[in-house]
């Protein structure tokens, strides 16, 4: 399946701060992602505009979303040492819910090549030995993918697996860290301090010691507090 891709080299975004982030396609976004459609931070505003715009691919009329070797190409120009968020919207590539290797390997090498501090979010599955050896390869290589779990258990469980975890929590959470299942759980800092994501890094440290949770927010907030499974 081909993915389109674009590289905004400095986000004008407040949480992330002034890093690289990245967008590809809507094909690129886990067909089991409990997210779509039930407030997905991606699916509104003007990110929305954006990735449509992405999704439709370079034949649109003002073309924003460009191939693969585009794409890595793009991320080679970046200076040395760049902060770099893949896929503030959209997933890694893949077919049919399984990482696509050869396309996430050349994402991986690029950043690994230029020594981004680079991370991304997946929704795509662990649960089968392709996902799995190609999320560790990636945290090795140069691009920490952290694996989105579905609630505070599965988080737990991904994390004791050596994968690096995410989860959603109520909106309403009043904790900054606990522990679940004798595991760490730590509040994304830019929801508690001033902090934003140039400047903490948490997430692109695929070794840590502690699962990040994300409170659910916004005026979706209920739609994505009823995805936790």
């Amino acid at each position: 399946m081909a993915h389109w891709y674009h590289l905004t080299k400095k986000s004008s975004n407040a949480k992330t701060g002034p890093i690289a982030v990245s967008t590809t396609s809507r094909d690129s976004c886990s067909p089991s992602c409990p997210l779509i459609g039930n407030g997905c931070y991606a699916e509104s505003g003007p990110l929305r505009v954006h990735w449509d715009k992405v999704s439709d691919g370079p034949w649109a009329e003002k073309p924003r979303g460009n191939d693969l070797e585009t794409f890595v190409r793009e991320l080679k120009s970046l200076p040395e040492g760049t902060c770099f968020r893949h896929n503030q919207a959209g997933d890694l590539p893949h077919n049919n819910g399984l990482i696509n290797a050869h396309a996430l390997e050349l994402i991986t090498d690029a950043c690994a090549e230029r020594k981004l501090i680079a991370w991304t979010y997946t929704h795509h599955g662990v649960d089968n030995m392709n996902n799995t050896v190609m999320i560790k390869r990636a945290n090795s290589h140069g691009l920490t993918v952290n694996v989105s779990a579905h609630n505070q258990q599965h988080a737990a469980d991904t994390h004791k697996r050596g994968l690096p975890a995410v989860c959603i929590v109520p909106k309403n959470e009043t904790r900054k860290t606990w522990e679940h299942d004798g595991v760490k759980f730590l509040v994304c800092p830019a929801q508690w301090s001033d902090k934003n994501c140039a400047e903490c890094k948490l997430c692109s440290v695929a070794e840590r010691s502690c699962v990040v949770a994300f409170k659910a927010h916004g005026t979706q907030a209920k739609k994505v507090e009823s995805t936790i499974s």
